[in-house]
């Protein structure tokens, strides 16, 4: 049997302009056909025909920079706040919980014990249900660098001692390669612009990810460092707290994607009711004006802008959920309604090396879809009313009369509230 969407307006996710009276033809775990409603193929005995009354339709919403063992406040101290199995269940509650508030794939860049790849195997075997994973491993630091009071990194020095580490994640199954080149908000006595990586360390890491067809995702901030990283073939910055129009210029000539997590600077209020420390508020409201302006600069240059927060995907943030505020945010650093939308979808898949899978609405690629109750292409925060969401065609949460499923149900439990949830 066929699930077919009629009278929709399709966002595909390219870029394109919508489609008005479009149909969405879902069959199995794929999409089968999409297109004008004109030319669709006609529905067939069985196939279930829904009218969604000018909604939308769109990929399934990508974060692209998620620890899913998220707590608040952050130890000043190096301390394991979780046993492992514990914590291996609380990451898998928290990607259910971003799947149904609509992210249907999830980036993890940087987790303890392996655990994220954990979770990634008991949802890509079919054990449980869940979102697409990408997996990192540990966080690669310089000893005593950002994180070093985080369980999720792991201390390096020297090129060898880099190398190693990188090839410790590969061992392990890692997708990608997370280091964090500066200094950040959340660890004591340094500035986000801070370079904690030699050079020499810096092209070590990439080579040996390069060797082994592995991306490098480098946390980092300040001019200075960004077009370090971008000369020494980083793939990917994370945050982007500061930089300037020569730097966003290089990473724009170099393809280096950028995912600019601005919910860490822009929603103070979230670090407020977890009762952070006050240098953590400090720093973050410090970077705040900087930040967004930095990621200004390199909209305009034509940079690829991905979609990540920092922060749980479910979190709630102004009235929605973290994943939705950041596409908000970047439609308040120059992007369109439509770019926006790009950004969370296509681009993400593309860093994640998800594009021939999932990340737009195309005949063949995986039923990773979300129903809109509005026009988010143009008004950025219908983006907010979602009524349907499904992956590899099934459905996760449902609010559409027209579709007899319940979506997960988790009797008992509540699926929401991330790092405000009462789980530990």
């Amino acid at each position: 049997m066929r699930t077919i969407f009629t009278n929709c307006r399709l966002i595909d996710g390219t870029g394109a302009a919508a489609v008005d009276a479009a149909t969405v033809v879902v069959s199995g775990q794929e999409i089968a056909w999409c297109g004008p409603s004109v030319d669709a193929p006609s529905p067939a005995d069985g196939d279930l025909v829904v009218d969604l009354g000018g909604k939308s339709v769109m990929p399934g919403l990508f974060n692209v920079h998620v620890h899913l063992a998220l707590r608040l406040p952050f130890p000043e101290r190096r301390i394991d706040q979780f046993e492992r199995g514990y914590r291996t269940l609380l990451m898998y509650r928290r990607a259910l919980e971003a799947i149904t508030t609509g992210t249907t794939s999830v980036r993890v860049i940087g987790e303890a014990h392996f655990t994220d790849m954990d979770v990634r195997a008991i949802i890509d075997k079919g054990v449980l249900p869940g979102p697409r994973i990408k997996a990192a491993g540990a966080a690669l630091i310089a000893t005593g660098g950002h994180g070093h009071n985080s369980m999720s990194c792991l201390e390096a020095s020297g090129v060898d001692g880099f190398r190693q580490a990188v090839r410790e994640q590969i061992r392990a199954g890692a997708d990608f390669i997370k280091i964090c080149l500066t200094g950040g908000i959340g660890t004591p006595g340094e500035k986000p612009s801070d370079k904690q990586i030699a050079d020499d360390e810096l092209r070590a890491v990439v080579e040996v990810a390069h060797a082994n067809n592995r991306i490098v995702a480098s946390h980092t901030g300040g001019t200075g460092p960004i077009k370090d990283a971008v000369r020494a073939g980083v793939d990917c910055i994370e945050h982007g707290y500061e930089f300037d129009d020569e730097a966003a210029a290089m990473m724009a000539e170099a393809g280096t994607f950028l995912v600019p997590t601005l919910c860490v600077t822009q929603e103070l209020d979230y670090m407020r009711r977890h009762g952070v420390q006050e240098w953590m508020l400090d720093k973050a409201k410090a970077a705040a004006a900087e930040h967004i302006a930095s990621i200004r600069r390199g909209v305009a240059a034509g940079v690829t802008i991905c979609n990540g927060t920092d922060l749980l995907p479910s979190d709630p943030v102004d009235g929605t959920v973290a994943t939705i505020r950041e596409v908000e945010l970047l439609v308040e650093t120059g992007l369109t309604p439509l770019e926006a939308l790009k950004a969370a979808t296509h681009n993400s898949a593309k860093v994640c090396g998800l594009l021939g899978l999932t990340g737009t609405v195309e005949a063949g690629k995986r039923a990773d879809l979300l129903v809109i109750d509005g026009r988010p292409d143009q008004t950025i925060r219908d983006l907010r009313n979602i009524r349907l969401v499904m992956k590899d065609g099934a459905i996760f949460r449902n609010e559409l009369s027209e579709v007899n499923a319940p979506g997960l149900v988790a009797p008992g439990v509540d699926l929401v509230g991330g790092t405000f949830a009462k789980v530990y």
